[in-house]
Formats: structure tokens, C-alpha cells, sequence
């Protein structure tokens, strides 16, 4: 009998500390949700605040939903970066008509994206995972000080139905749970040794 109420109180406990073991998942959307649909004329940053400075960043995921360029030309390109420390809220500035990429030289380079397709019908959904681009140890480095983001340069203009990233963090880590299993193992014994 004993043993059978250490088995359901052991079961209980996992059960009730299961949740702190998950990770943490955070959405982050700019405002406005398209970019301003992405237009040529003017380069876009994104920069967001981090308000978790005890989570260590275990990946990120950056999409474009449904997005698309109006017709597949030559030179037609998506420069996106990983920023250092930009200035928080969504941005817009005009640089007119050029090619180049802005933000050249400024923080990691992700992508230069263009559309294969072209056209409203061959949206596609575009998702940049940092895990598989190597980029999680330099976004964490750049989260460290509170503040990172991005910055799009279009040279053509990439329609979308919004931006996302989401971040996911660690699950406590290993020496936590260990000191829980251990506790727990401690517990056992001692009822034993009474009975």
C-alpha cells in the first residue's frame, strides 16, 4: 500500500512540474502586419523589444505569409537582415528607386529572396528557421542588450498577408530538474527507510 502511494504522489509531482518543463513560445507581429505590402521605393526595419533576459533563445522562426512579387523580373530581390540594437517599432524610409541593399554592412545578412513565380495566384509562404541558417547564437547575442530586429531592403514590391517571427526559448535547464529528480529520490528514500 505504502509503495503504491509513493508511485501515485511521484506521478502526481512529475505531473504538476511537466509544465515548467516545456519551452516558451513568443509571437511577435510588426505593426503594420504587411510592412506597408513591402514597397520598392523605401527600406523597412523592424526592431523589438526583449523582455526575457533570463530565457536562453533555442531558435526563431521569421515568415512571410502569402507573400509575392507583382511579376518576375530580373534584379527583382528581398534583402533581409538580423539587426543589432535597431530602434524599437516599425520604420519606413524612402530611398526612391535604386538597387542596393541598404542595410549592407549592418548586422547578419538571413536572405536575398526573389520570387520564382510572380503574381497574386503563386503566393507562397516563406520561413526563415534561424536553427537551420546558424543564427541562434547571434540572435542571442543581439537580444542580450534588451533590443534586435530587422531590416528589409525590396527591390520590387513583395506583396504579403503579414509578418511573423516567433521565438522559442529553452526549457529550464538541466541542473533545475536535476535538483527536482533528485529531491524527489530523496523523498522516496526517506519514506522507505521509515516503513
Amino acid at each position: 500500500m505504502k509503495r503504491l502511494i509513493l508511485s501515485v504522489t511521484t506521478i502526481i509531482l512529475m505531473a504538476l512540474l511537466a509544465p515548467s518543463a516545456m519551452s516558451a513560445v513568443y509571437t511577435f507581429t510588426p505593426s503594420p502586419e504587411d510592412l506597408w505590402g513591402l514597397d520598392h521605393d523605401y527600406y523597412y526595419s523592424w526592431g523589438l523589444e526583449w523582455n526575457h533576459p533570463g530565457e536562453r533563445i533555442v531558435d526563431a522562426v521569421l515568415t512571410f505569409n502569402d507573400i509575392y512579387d507583382w511579376r518576375v523580373e530580373p534584379g527583382d530581390s528581398l534583402y533581409m537582415h538580423l539587426l543589432d540594437n535597431p530602434s524599437v517599432g516599425t520604420f519606413a524610409g524612402y530611398e526612391g528607386y535604386t538597387n542596393g541593399d541598404y542595410f549592407s554592412g549592418q548586422g547578419t545578412l538571413i536572405d536575398i529572396w526573389s520570387d520564382p513565380n510572380g503574381g497574386v495566384p503563386n503566393g507562397t509562404n516563406l520561413s526563415y528557421r534561424f536553427s537551420d541558417l546558424g543564427l541562434v547564437g547571434t540572435l542571442n547575442d543581439y537580444a542580450s542588450n534588451g533590443v534586435f530586429g530587422f531590416g528589409f531592403d525590396p527591390h520590387c514590391h513583395y506583396f504579403n498577408s503579414g509578418v511573423e517571427l516567433k521565438v522559442i526559448t529553452a526549457v529550464p535547464e538541466p541542473s533545475t530538474m536535476l535538483l527536482v529528480g533528485m529531491g524527489l529520490i530523496g523523498a522516496g528514500l526517506l519514506r522507505r527507510r521509515k516503513s
